[in-house]
């Protein structure tokens, strides 16, 4: 008898935990999983459309490489009314599958809670109620009420606000493209904080950082990622918020040319607006612009992303090439490139933290 597991949730977006429980649940029972997005999410004004997370799971299960055992279901998205019960979601496909093994999967977090589910007892008599979940929770008396079933499986820290917010990226490649494409969540923000063309580098400075940082196997990529959608944030702000920033914050660098406030500004947004507190992350904004004697990796290839991305249009594609084949040289070619275009327009580029930066890390 096929066997079918109900996964429901909101799903805001769909990350790593949910795609490792169904995947547990899956093998462990020999399953078939069924996601089914809530129609209406908690998060209200941060929840993206359920178009959107439908589109997302499909994504999701794509690059989990899981398309003949996941699937997506719009029932609860089509329906008129906002409110649904599980129960009614069981009862429908109960009758759709007629002749299938229904599961039902929850989070541990709703074991203990589970008797306050509308028609919680009939609930467990028409399909079988699984947990992902400690080995703790099979002392709970919901446990035996219901006859749960514990789904075996590590236990990630993985969650939606997270994503939602950007302090984390813990989902699949195909996702995080559809967030940038399609402006949502943490999108919204930054594309609140600066003109469209701007919008635009900034999004393309992100995804060839990551870009980048795959191809040179550098650890937790996605950090590359949030730099670059991050990196100029602080560009258009009001010259005096600007100047009172740098004054209480970063009055050390008040002496360098105005022009590169901007990267300060932008570390300091990314703490106290996105709550990013990653020093990796910070770092690489704080130093976008001029470099620094102190650049890890995350941070030397947000510096050269941002002179090389494609939407700059003066055909970077050597360089960017160079930076996905090695770091070290890539990087060195970028700064061959800079110094060039600095001398031949006669800019003056060696500041303190410029010349720190070479003095270091330059070999040419």
């Amino acid at each position: 008898m096929e066997r079918i597991i109900l996964f429901g949730g909101a799903f805001d977006p769909i990350h790593f935990g949910h795609l490792q429980m169904a995947e547990c649940a899956s093998k462990q029972l020999g399953a078939k999983v069924l996601f089914i997005p809530a129609k209406i999410s908690v998060w209200k004004n941060e929840s993206a459309p359920v178009k959107d997370k439908i589109e997302m799971i499909k994504l999701a299960i794509k690059d989990f490489n899981r398309e003949n055992v996941f699937d997506v279901s719009d029932y609860e998205a089509s329906l008129e009314n906002d409110t649904n019960y599980t129960i009614d979601t069981v009862k429908h496909f109960k009758k759709a599958y007629p002749n299938s093994e229904i599961y039902l999967l929850i989070g541990q977090d709703q074991v203990n809670s589970f008797h306050d589910w509308k028609d919680a007892d009939e609930l467990a008599k028409l399909v079988k109620v699984i947990y992902f979940g400690r080995e703790t929770y099979s002392r709970s008396e919901n446990v035996k009420r219901f006859n749960m079933m514990v789904i075996d499986g590590e236990i990630n820290n993985y969650n939606s606000t997270d994503i939602r917010n950007l302090h984390s990226l813990d989902t699949t490649d195909g996702v995080i493209n559809y967030i940038i494409d399609n402006d949502l969540y943490f999108m919204q923000e930054i594309k609140s904080r600066m003109h469209k063309d701007r919008y635009i580098h900034s999004k393309s400075v992100a995804l060839l950082s990551y870009e980048i940082a795959k191809s040179n196997s550098v650890d937790n990529p996605k950090r590359a990622l949030i730099a670059g959608l991050v990196h100029d944030c602080g560009k258009e702000l009001p010259k005096e918020i600007e100047a009172e920033i740098m004054k209480t914050h970063y009055s050390e660098y008040l002496y360098l040319d105005s022009i590169v406030y901007h990267q300060f500004t932008g570390e300091y947004l990314a703490k106290k607006v996105f709550g990013i507190e990653d020093p990796s992350i910070l770092n690489a904004i704080k130093y976008h612009t001029t470099a620094c004697g102190e650049m890890d990796d995350i941070a030397k290839i947000v510096y050269c992303a941002d002179k090389i991305e494609p939407t700059r249009g003066f055909g970077s594609e050597k360089l960017i090439n160079s930076m996905k084949s090695s770091l070290k040289k890539g990087f060195d070619d970028v700064m061959t490139s800079n110094i060039e275009y600095y001398v031949n327009h006669k800019v003056d580029y060696l500041n303190p933290l410029t010349k720190a930066c070479l003095d270091r890390y330059y070999k040419k």
